[in-house]
């Protein structure tokens, strides 16, 4: 009898379990990683996208690529000049402006989409700051992130001052448990804490307004689609926050990035890119 109940309880959380991510959502579209490249030495780790064009970091080679109307452009490489980088590991597309972050360089670079350099920025502190993960919101105010700091800083647009915006250096969080911020579009700012399976989402002003616990493992990527927030894992496992789980159909690849752009969400793997129809998700 004890045997029956067990197995019975154990076919039961088997079956709630696929329940949770019974549905496979297929991409509107799946474009091969090579026929981008067309033999050249490039290998995207990261992805942005504006419409049609899509724009990557490829962080071994240090370089930045935009693929449009079937042709791949290539700028950067190794060093501390304008067109070249030490450590790239964040894209960000605002409106026309290509915007890179150096995290080695503690630096901003500014492309436009024909990939010409227009501008560097230097994000100055009292000391060297390393910044992790960087954002954007609509009156262009940069918000980026110090990990040895543990703080989540403000460079005002209108002032060009840079201030402790989210001060995280008295709580105990390992110093690069945030996976990953994103500002929708309210300027309510999500900051996502993989290592504690923890979304925090913050008001303009930098008041705290919910935490949200997230049902995924090893949770990598935020992003606000269809009004509401979700996180994505690298087996391509979505969790809608207040919603449902599923799973992204990738083919067993691991995510690499991925990117919302308000239509489409792109999927970054090693060998391909799957794009996403934001409407299939509701």
């Amino acid at each position: 009898m004890l045997q029956k109940k067990t197995n019975k309880y154990f076919f039961t959380l088997i079956f709630l379990f696929r329940i949770g991510f019974s549905q496979d959502y297929l991409p509107s579209t799946k474009i091969a990683l090579d026929k981008i490249r067309s033999n050249r030495e490039f290998f995207p780790d990261l992805i942005a996208a504006s419409g049609s064009r899509l724009v990557f970091i490829d962080k071994k080679n240090h370089t930045l690529g935009s693929y449009y109307d079937d042709t791949l452009r290539v700028v950067g490489g190794y060093g501390s000049f304008n067109q070249s980088f030490i450590d790239p590991v964040d894209i960000v597309i605002d409106k026309l402006d290509i915007i890179i972050l150096d995290e080695a360089a503690g630096r901003l670079s500014t492309f436009d989409f024909n990939m010409n350099f227009i501008r560097g920025y230097t994000l100055a502190l009292d000391h060297l700051v390393y910044p992790s993960v960087f954002e954007v919101d609509s009156r262009k105010n940069i918000y980026f992130y110090s990990p040895e700091d543990g703080v989540l800083f403000q460079s005002n647009h209108a002032t060009q001052s840079i201030n402790k915006f989210i001060d995280y250096s008295s709580t105990p969080v390992p110093q690069n448990c945030l996976s990953d911020i994103y500002i929708n579009n309210n300027d309510h700012l999500g900051i996502l804490f993989g290592c504690l399976n923890e979304l925090q989402v913050y008001n303009r002003s930098g008041r705290l307004q919910r935490k949200y616990a997230i049902d995924l493992k090893n949770p990598q990527k935020l992003i606000f689609i269809n009004q509401g927030w979700s996180v994505i894992n690298s087996k391509g496992q979505v969790h809608f926050i207040n919603g449902p789980l599923f799973d992204l159909s990738i083919e067993k690849e691991t995510v690499l990035d991925s990117y919302f752009d308000s239509e489409n969400l792109f999927i970054l793997t090693k060998t391909n890119i799957y794009i996403f129809d934001s409407n299939i998700f509701q």
